[in-house]
């Protein structure tokens, strides 16, 4: 049986993300979906994971993103985007970005994007923009990362362990 290469990009994606997980566990984060929070008081855990947090859109429809990490009062989205070969990942850049800066609730915002199969200009893009305070985001109280994964692991071990 042969598999779509869509099918194949959403497999990798989904391994992508649960890449994340045992490192959130391994730092004592407990993790949950939306649903099961609503069935529980988190009032006492002070370090948890929502695992394909919601938000609404730029389109005012819903979204999700992979986690939403939890500290005490700090809260951090994260979107995660994995690409091995040419598709259509990249193009969602720019609406990430814009979903990044105008509708993600949470001021602290991290990009997780590897693979090296997205178009080249389309990374560079996203970095520049970023550090170019695209939009004037950091005035609306934003603090926007891109990382790759090895990035990210490094940078969550130093912020959480």
């Amino acid at each position: 049986m042969t598999i779509s290469q869509g099918a194949r990009a959403n497999q990798n994606g989904k391994v992508f993300e649960d890449m994340m997980i045992p490192l959130f566990k391994a730092n004592g984060f407990e993790i949950f979906t939306e649903s099961e929070l609503k069935k529980i008081d988190v009032t006492n855990i002070k370090r948890y994971v929502v695992k394909n947090a919601h938000y609404i859109t730029i389109y005012n429809e819903k979204g999700r993103t992979e986690f939403v990490i939890v500290d005490d009062l700090r809260k951090i989205r994260v979107e995660a985007k994995y690409q091995a070969s040419q598709g259509s990942v990249d193009e969602k850049f720019p609406y990430m970005l814009l979903n990044g800066i105008e509708q993600y609730p949470e001021s602290e915002v991290i990009f997780v994007v590897d693979g090296g199969g997205y178009k080249k200009g389309a990374r560079k893009w996203l970095e520049e923009h970023i550090k170019e305070n695209w939009l004037d985001y950091k005035s609306k109280g934003k603090d926007i990362k891109l990382m790759s994964i090895t990035e990210f692991v490094n940078w969550f071990n130093h912020e959480f362990s």
